[in-house]
């Protein structure tokens, strides 16, 4: 490992940020709409869910494997 800026954890250590933040956002909203009988798109928040926890294992992977 001879990256002086660490650029490689960098991007991993975002990436892991940025699916987080999309699985707590989306089930932040799934639950809000839940009390206040909001209607929000569930199909879309569901799969975006999803993606974020994909992205969020990937990271996460990629980090234990380093």
């Amino acid at each position: 490992m001879n990256d002086p800026f660490a650029l490689d954890l960098t991007i991993i250590l975002l990436l892991l940020g940025v699916g987080a933040a999309m699985v707590a956002g989306n089930i932040a909203a799934l639950l809000k709409s839940n009390k206040e009988g909001t209607e929000i798109f569930f199909t879309r928040t569901i799969f975006l869910t999803i993606v974020g926890l994909v992205i969020t294992i990937w990271s996460i992977a990629s980090l234990i494997n380093r």
